[in-house]
């Protein structure tokens, strides 16, 4: 196949993937940055998401949960009631909720199981802000299973049914890892003693609620300082992420995935800490 040929084959094929995509968002609206972005998430090939417990992996578009309904599509919200804390001011949630930790590393490190996953650490930043007195919304449900492509697309009906329904949440929360391809191990931080996995923000600078964000992060880097310079990288990225539904709307990525899942609990419990005092305005 020539240059020119081979050049027009993969528009042509690249064409086809956006009206495909425009398809599926027909009646949902959608920024051109959420386009593009969406463009790109499609373009990564799946993953192997595996049970974790000894079952052959299967591919990501015939993967079954381990749970008899479908997590992909319904909410695996917990039973949230006005209590000693008051109505949620937090919802946590997870985009990519197949995302594992060390010593599960099966399916790329993916699985559905809930330990040694961002759903894992999800719980334990959930109990955290929960000790300090802030109501949490922890929703599970996996967006990214039995299929990767337009994972945020499933993501942002999900918040935006929540936020509905609890409409007291004001910190929304999107809970990833970071990934390498590398064997090194995830670096980490010694904070009051305890062995943490770094972490680190991304943040939409396209958005209306940018201004918002920015100042949030800020003010959570300021408290960080305390924490023995606990504080994380900000990465500017011109994608939505679904952060225009609030103005203090966070996606962290904590540790990544040559971390032990031990790392990253103590890192949700120290930035839930973090967060609190910066939610309570001290």
């Amino acid at each position: 196949m020539s240059k020119k040929n081979l050049i027009v084959f993969f528009v042509f094929i690249y064409l086809v993937t956006v009206a495909l995509l425009i398809k599926d968002m027909a009646g949902t609206a959608v920024s051109g940055d959420n386009l593009t972005a969406m463009c790109l998430e499609s373009s990564l090939p799946c993953m192997d998401i595996v049970a974790d417990d000894g079952q052959k992996p299967e591919p990501a578009d015939k993967a079954t949960t381990t749970d008899s309904t479908d997590q992909s599509e319904k909410p695996v919200t917990k039973s949230v009631k006005k209590g000693k804390n008051g109505d949620p001011k937090v919802l946590i949630y997870h985009t990519h909720a197949t995302e594992s930790y060390l010593p599960s590393s099966q399916g790329n490190f993916h699985i559905l199981q809930e330990e040694n996953t961002v759903r894992d650490v999800g719980n334990v930043l959930e109990a955290t802000l929960e000790d300090a007195g802030i109501a949490v919304v922890h929703d599970k449900t996996i967006h990214d299973n039995p299929s990767y492509d337009n994972s945020y697309t499933r993501s942002y009906e999900t918040v935006k049914a929540l936020l509905k329904k609890y409409p007291s949440i004001e910190c929304i929360i999107d809970l990833h890892r970071d990934a390498t391809a590398g064997s090194e191990a995830g670096p980490v931080q010694t904070v009051n003693g305890k062995t943490c996995a770094v972490y680190s923000y991304v943040i939409s600078n396209t958005t209306k609620t940018y201004s918002g964000n920015s100042s949030f992060l800020g003010k959570l880097n300021s408290i960080a300082q305390s924490y023995d310079g606990y504080t994380g990288e900000i990465l500017e990225r011109p994608y939505w992420y679904n952060q225009e539904l609030s103005e203090k709307s966070i996606l962290i990525e904590m540790g990544n995935n040559r971390n032990n899942i031990k790392e990253v609990r103590n890192c949700a419990e120290v930035y839930g800490k973090i967060l609190a005092k910066a939610l309570k305005g001290s």
